[in-house]
């Protein structure tokens, strides 16, 4: 239950969202991840990107974070 905690407190110092890559370099397994959305404890909101479930149940926070790489690539071309 330790690793359950630390993962979720790191969620909440985050404004609650959480990265596979924040999980793997605290030294956690991102087999974590997989196990807590299994429980029902985080949503997989994009790829990498986790939640709370329902804590932002919001079509556009969940249209940024999954296109948030294309708007910075974007970003690079268009300057």
């Amino acid at each position: 239950m330790g690793v359950t905690k630390d993962i979720m407190k790191m969620q909440k110092e985050n404004n609650c969202i959480l990265t596979t890559a924040m999980v793997v370099a605290a030294g956690i397994s991102r087999g974590n991840l997989k196990y807590l959305v299994e429980k029902g404890l985080l949503e997989k909101s994009a790829h990498g990107v986790y939640i709370l479930p329902g804590f932002w149940d919001n079509e556009i926070f969940n249209l940024q974070s999954r296109l948030k790489k294309v708007y910075f690539l974007m970003k690079l071309l268009c300057s």
